[in-house]
């Protein structure tokens, strides 16, 4: 039996290709597993540094608010990978790289599992969407960031 976040992991994922196939992009959004159903939460937008530090504190509110059991980010985004046997090139943002990969980021988080998969978007010439490529998972046993840690350590009292 799959647990609370790999069931939210498929959840996240199918709404993920919905909204790609409908209209070629997905606006960043938090979906949570809580007692009283799944909580979805859109921020108006993550144009800046302060935005994105925004959401996160929003997310950790809900999270804990709502006592959820797993929560789940997706958010697009550039990614660089190292080629085999070179180093990455940690100085040029991804944004900024030849060698980008545009993809989904499913960034999974519960009491005792992280789960994060990547989404490779694929585009026609013309930038319109095409297609999502099967999950890739990044095996990590740490995350850090603003990110991390959207769960509460321990339940909140009233």
């Amino acid at each position: 039996m799959p647990s609370p976040l790999q069931s939210l992991i498929t959840k996240a994922t199918r709404y993920a290709r919905f909204n790609m196939k409908m209209s070629g992009s997905l606006a960043p959004v938090m979906l949570s597993s809580t007692d009283k159903g799944i909580i979805l939460f859109c921020p108006n937008s993550l144009s800046d540094t302060g935005a994105k530090d925004d959401f996160a504190k929003k997310v950790r509110l809900i999270t804990a608010s709502y006592g959820a059991s797993a929560v789940v980010l997706i958010v697009e985004s550039w990614i660089t990978k190292a080629k085999a046997d070179e180093p990455l090139d940690a100085l040029t943002p991804p944004s900024e790289s030849y060698d980008r990969e545009e993809v989904l980021v499913l960034i999974g988080q519960a009491p005792q599992e992280k789960i994060t998969h990547f989404l490779p978007i694929h585009r026609l010439g013309n930038g319109k969407f095409w297609n999502l490529s099967d999950a890739e998972d990044m095996p990590a046993d740490s995350f850090e960031g603003r990110f991390a840690g959207m769960l509460p350590p321990k339940p909140v009292d009233e």
